[in-house]
């Protein structure tokens, strides 16, 4: 998909790696006059997921994006609900921006502002949030060194492990509930400072 004041499906889910090559090829240079309508184009990869994504397989959204929080477009879906959609669809956020002089500027820009704005009640959204609260990771690095941190990212993905594990709530209410995954002291001890990369939470099935 590619995003500014819209969202754009480029290429369906396929095993075609020359297909894929085509859509990134056809993202569209920076736009300035454009905005960064972050809660549509999350509505509509969380969306595209549960249509078309596997219902047992890894579901990934990878965002390659210069700006990482801002307001909500207002003729889009809520921030707020996009987020619930995510943690609804599966996904696992994470990021790779191409850090550049000019994005640090614009990108600080706007994480001052929602800040403030938040105070106001204005409402955003935060990718480095989402990202750490399905359990994903947001990588940085120079434009030109992109394909060799895309692959270590696709590295950290494809290295993790699957738990499952049954509620004691028994509620099938679609409320969001929070989970934290921690290693034992004995672990901790033996190999020494340890980082654990999880999702946080989880939304309850409904019915």
């Amino acid at each position: 998909m590619t995003y500014h004041n819209s969202a754009e499906l480029l290429q369906a889910f396929t095993r075609n790696h020359g297909l894929i090559e085509d859509a990134l090829n056809q993202v569209p240079p920076h736009d300035e006059e454009a905005d960064h309508c972050l809660n549509k184009a999350f509505d509509e990869a969380a969306n595209y997921m549960v249509k078309a994504g596997n219902p047992v397989g890894r579901r990934v959204v990878i965002t390659i994006t210069g700006v990482t929080r801002n307001f909500d477009c207002p003729d889009g879906p809520s921030g707020k609900a996009v987020t619930q959609f995510v943690f609804e669809s599966g996904s696992v956020v994470c990021g790779i921006i191409p850090r550049t002089t000019d994005q640090k500027m614009e990108n600080g820009i706007m994480t001052w502002a929602t800040r403030i704005g938040g105070l106001a009640g204005a409402h955003s959204m935060n990718i480095q949030t989402l990202a750490e609260e399905t359990g994903g990771e947001v990588l940085q690095d120079k434009p030109q060194n992109l394909d060799s941190t895309f692959n270590t990212l696709v590295t950290y993905l494809r290295t993790r492990y699957s738990l499952a594990f049954v509620s004691t709530n028994k509620k099938r209410d679609g409320s969001l509930r929070k989970l934290k995954i921690d290693l034992a002291p004995a672990t901790q001890k033996s190999q020494g400072k340890l980082v654990v990369k999880a999702r946080r939470s989880y939304v309850s099935p409904r019915g």
